[in-house]
């Protein structure tokens, strides 16, 4: 039984070939395309689960494709790119993006970055959103589980161990978080955690 449909969408075919590779070691079902649009008509046609996502191709970028089925689905996107500038991976995460990877990369630490989110978007139901105000909401899951982690403690460092990233990575999350709770640093962010009752 397949754990979930992931589309890969990536003008690379080494790349799509790799990742597929381990997908279906994995037992996922796997969708391909090496374009922006027959990657928004996979989705349209397939409704997969999981989108990895490339930043550089051809005929739209990554983030034009994101913000695109952003206006129509809540499908978790995980960007996978060489582009590794810090105002790059803050526009892939503000526009949409779940998590952000750069290559070269580690196929099994994306096995488990994709499993890790499916399992986020299927607890989601559990998650106490009826206390939670409109700011709150706005944020993805991993910036909700992020916001847990500051709110108990947790130093960037143990964050970004937790969730096999970067440091560097976290402080642009963190960033993201603030801006959408209109919050200065991490201590309004406990403040405002508490305020939320977010557990």
């Amino acid at each position: 039984m397949s754990k979930g449909k992931v589309l890969v969408i990536d003008d690379e075919y080494k790349i799509r070939a790799l990742i597929e590779l381990y997908l279906i070691e994995n037992e996922y079902e796997v969708l391909c395309a090496d374009s922006g649009k027959t990657g928004i008509q996979a989705v349209e046609r397939y409704r997969p689960d999981v989108i990895i996502l490339d930043i550089m191709i051809p005929d739209m970028t990554g983030l034009d494709i994101c913000k695109t089925i952003r206006e129509k689905y809540a499908i978790p996107v995980i960007f996978l790119s060489c582009l590794q500038e810090t105002e790059t991976i803050i526009s892939g995460l503000e526009i949409g993006g779940d998590d952000y990877m750069t290559k070269p990369f580690d196929p099994n630490v994306l096995i488990a970055k994709i499993n890790a989110l499916l399992r986020r978007t299927q607890a989601k139901v559990n998650i106490p959103t009826q206390k939670a105000s409109g700011e709150i909401d706005s944020l993805t899951e991993q910036e909700f589980r992020i916001l847990k982690w500051i709110e108990k403690g947790y130093t960037n460092k143990e964050i970004a161990d937790k969730l096999q990233l970067k440091e560097g990575t976290i402080k642009v999350y963190n960033n993201t978080i603030f801006q959408k709770l209109n919050l200065k640093n991490r201590t309004q962010a406990i403040v405002k955690a508490k305020e939320e009752e977010v557990i």
